[in-house]
């Protein structure tokens, strides 16, 4: 599939070098070779931008099915000089560019790696490969061509989003929390990076399950886990790594402010009382230098150990 890209890629540059190259530098080519090359481009299921560093100078038809709100290419540029515009930030694809030169150059110069663009155009979001070539250097005209991979990576998305989710409460599993806190522990350790760790269980669970049944235990975790994650700001992860056991990896917070966080969330899940009311207890530490996913772990797994073992229903920081 990445080989017929690059075929396919290929061969629309060498179109644009033969046509819009033509059109725009080569004032000997008649008429009529002209309009017989921008008709195989504008048939192309591919993108086609001429570029020259400023502004784009022309595209093919393909460009004005993913632009639909603009009539023209002239509608489009008095708003925006370039597609980049409308990059999306996301780990593997392109970022937002802070000018236009750096960005066309980049994938000039880096030609022979595959690159990858996530757009929201109109509210709906497309995945393209992206590549560019120089067709005059004295005038800086560039040609970019887009082949639009969204199915795919849209594919590779739900695969990736179904590996790292807890399939009944559909937070993050086992490995999502090793994989995230391992990223943070190396943040710390190179940067003057702050984060808690909590970890939750649900009190007296066992009793749930075997008095009412596993379904509705399932139901309880369900609807609390549910309930947790709308009073969670949206940098913190939390995920599911047991049968009623919780963790919560709360970045840029001290022990101390993850303290005051997990004792509103305990008063709030006492009180919210929906299927089964139920209560919490919680173990709360901070990343202390030396520390590794197992110490860290096994620190917060003693405090949560004490919560439970004086009383439960409460916070104790490790």
């Amino acid at each position: 599939m990445d080989n017929l890209f690059e075929l396919n890629n290929i061969f629309c540059i060498l179109l644009v070098a033969m046509s819009m190259f033509a059109a725009y530098l080569l004032s000997k080519k008649t008429l009529q070779q002209k309009t017989y090359y921008k008709e195989i481009i504008d048939n192309s299921s591919n993108i086609v931008i001429v570029h020259d560093m400023k502004n784009i100078v022309t595209a093919n038809k393909t460009f004005f099915h993913y632009f639909k709100s603009y009539k023209n290419l002239k509608d489009f540029t008095h708003t925006h000089a370039c597609i980049s515009n409308f990059f999306e930030v996301e780990d593997g694809y392109l970022t937002p560019p802070e000018d236009e030169a750096s960005w066309i150059e980049f994938l000039v110069n880096f030609k022979d790696k595959k690159h990858k663009v996530k757009m929201k155009v109109d509210g709906e979001i497309f995945y393209f490969l992206i590549s560019a070539s120089l067709l005059d250097k004295k005038k800086n005209i560039y040609a970019m061509i887009l082949s639009d991979i969204t199915e795919q990576e849209s594919t590779k998305h739900e695969l990736v989003s179904l590996s790292i989710k807890d399939k009944l409460t559909n937070i993050g599993n086992r490995k999502y929390y090793d994989d995230i806190l391992n990223e943070h522990i190396t943040l710390a350790q190179r940067y003057p990076h702050v984060f808690s760790l909590v970890l939750l269980d649900i009190d007296f669970f066992k009793k749930i399950n075997d008095s009412l049944g596993h379904d509705m235990g399932d139901k309880v975790l369900q609807e609390y886990t549910n309930f947790i994650g709308h009073h969670l700001r949206e940098v913190d992860i939390f995920c599911r790594i047991g049968g009623e056991e919780f963790v919560l990896i709360l970045p840029h917070t001290s022990k101390d402010k993850a303290y005051i966080l997990t004792q509103k969330l305990r008063m709030l899940i006492q009180n919210h009382k929906k299927i089964v009311p139920i209560t919490m207890s919680f173990g709360v530490v901070q990343y202390e230098k030396g520390d590794d996913a197992q110490t860290i772990f096994k620190r917060a797994d003693m405090a949560l150990y004490r919560a439970k073992d004086t009383g439960r229903n409460k916070v104790i920081i490790g």
